[in-house]
């Protein structure tokens, strides 16, 4: 969940939260207000009885077309008590039982007690109560559905800078010689990460600077004494004066050498691959590329023994030439290198996958190792693990797809990738 959407939920429910307790209280707080001001209509209402009753010494008449319910009790036993309450009576204008509020007071008359009660209905307060409430929660809706509105509009312009140094950050290429420039921010958490992701990335850079010039300066001087040791070892091989034990001797150091340089050539590959030291991609005929391998592999799978079966149809895929070579030669050889004698090898190429399979072992490789450096699935191959290793970091610069499995002793490559 993006943040900015994560914070408006969050902010939209704290809002929720908020409007239901403050529509409640606002409820009850109306409630409260109307209900003092009717009992203070009802005190107005006693103080002009007793004025009446104390001027014109009687009792005044009620208006008969009003609500207003008014009634003089004579009380034998003394003052009666004044209390105010909400009772239920019967409403001639509404034919039902209606809410009231009674007002019962002491008044005295005549040199009697009389208990006056006054009642008001209390619908019209209800229906007042119930508009202002409406009229309440409307006003905060539309407060909440504003700030919603503001917050997410000023959120996206407020956070704009942020994703615009993510996006420069996702297209940066450790090996690109432009340098970054980010966006001017007057906010300070942004000018504070965007000083932070200029000076990891020209580290970055640097650093990438350093181990390339480490990378060619290693091919170049170790490669040059390994030839040097390899020619030196075979003039020494093809003296007729060595004995066969110095013969054996001599041999066995020429393999280690040239098994040397084949490891060299590999790391030094695989160091190329992983700082992206192949990065012009180009649209090639991957059809016409596979056709071409196997033309230069036919004679080694006759030699071997190994039967083929060849699909191959049209297709092409944007990625380095150099590469694309280096990721064939791999897969043919991984499929020769472990086939059984005689052997099978299956290849097919679709329009946005190429498929290799081969004879082999009934016992599918560790998948969870099967791409890792010098990984072999026999302690006893000659081979210096790395061929895989290669093949999987191809394929991850390259954004193809790549996976394995076992199946009716055939083990099984499959590349695929858009197209």
């Amino acid at each position: 969940m993006k943040l900015l959407n994560k914070y408006s939920f969050v902010n939209l429910v704290v809002m929720i939260f908020i409007f239901v307790l403050s529509s409640v209280l606002i409820y009850l707080l109306i409630q409260l207000i109307l209900v003092r001001e009717m009992d203070a209509d009802l005190s107005g209402i006693e103080v002009k009885i007793t004025d009446y009753v104390k001027q014109y010494n009687a009792f005044p008449q009620g208006n008969p077309l009003d609500e207003e319910r008014l009634s003089f009790e004579v009380m034998p036993k003394g003052e009666p008590a004044r209390n105010v309450k909400l009772v239920e009576l019967f409403s001639s204008r509404e034919k039902k039982l209606h809410n009231f509020r009674k007002l019962e007071f002491p008044l005295f008359y005549n040199e009697k007690w009389y208990r006056v009660t006054i009642a008001k209905p209390v619908e019209g307060m209800h229906h007042l109560s119930r508009a202002l409430f409406i009229v309440s929660l409307t006003t905060i809706l539309i407060i909440i559905l504003i700030s919603l509105f503001l917050n997410r509009f000023f959120l996206s312009k407020l956070w704009q800078p942020f994703y615009e140094s993510i996006s420069i950050m996702r297209n940066f290429k450790i090996g690109a010689s432009d340098s970054l420039s980010f966006p001017k921010t007057d906010i300070e958490e942004f000018s504070f990460m965007n000083e932070g992701l200029s000076i990891a990335s020209n580290k970055a850079k640097k650093d990438y600077l350093l181990l390339k010039e480490f990378t060619e300066n290693a091919s170049h001087e170790m490669q040059t004494p390994l030839s040097i040791i390899r020619s030196k070892l075979d003039v020494l091989i093809q003296d007729k004066e060595l004995s066969e034990k110095q013969s054996e001797l001599a041999k066995g150091a020429y393999a280690s050498i040239k098994k040397l340089a084949r490891l060299n050539q590999s790391l030094l590959l695989l160091a190329k691959i992983e700082n992206q030291q192949f990065d012009i991609n180009q649209y090639i005929n991957l059809e016409k590329k596979v056709s071409e391998k196997v033309n230069q592999f036919y004679e080694l799978w006759e030699s071997h023994e190994i039967k083929t079966r060849i699909e191959l149809n049209n297709s092409s895929i944007k990625m380095n030439a150099e590469l694309i070579e280096i990721l064939l030669n791999n897969l043919f050889s991984n499929a020769i290198n472990h086939n059984l004698v005689p052997g099978y090898i299956f290849i097919e190429l679709g329009t946005n996958h190429f498929v290799i399979k081969n004879a082999g072992a009934s016992e599918p490789l560790d998948q969870s190792r099967l791409f890792n450096r010098f990984y072999k699935a026999s302690s006893n191959s000659s081979r210096n693990g790395l061929g895989l290793s290669i093949i999987s970091q191809i394929c991850k610069v390259s954004n193809i797809k790549l996976n394995y499995s076992c199946e009716s002793d055939l083990h099984n490559f499959r590349l695929q990738w858009e197209s």
